[in-house]
């Protein structure tokens, strides 16, 4: 039962980090905005007040959140989805040993 219990949670913490690096990528295409400008924005335009960086760290989603980010970003949730979906596996690797490279860094 371990095994599988770790094989779910490494495929939901797989799954935020695809959703993460999604969302970057379209930041990046919207004119490569930081996440303060994107907080800002989207507050500006949608009442709506969130931290992305947040969202970037801790990779805690909620589908309003994911709903607001895609009409933000002019995308439909299949589209999201989909994109989500062709992260590629060395991308959520790469992913991982960036952020234990800079949880060290800040510990240190």
């Amino acid at each position: 039962m371990f095994f599988f219990t770790f094989m779910k949670n490494q495929k939901i913490e797989d799954f935020k980090i695809a959703v993460i690096l999604t969302l970057k990528q379209l930041r990046k295409e919207k004119g490569d905005i930081s996440q303060a400008a994107f907080n800002a924005d989207i507050l500006d335009k949608t009442g709506f007040t969130h931290n992305i960086g947040r969202n970037e760290v801790e990779g805690n989603f909620n589908m309003e959140t994911l709903y607001i980010y895609s009409v933000y970003f002019g995308i439909e949730l299949t589209d999201f989805f989909e994109r989500v979906c062709k992260v590629s596996s060395q991308d959520i690797e790469k992913f991982k040993i960036d952020k234990i490279k800079r949880k060290t860094k800040k510990d240190a």
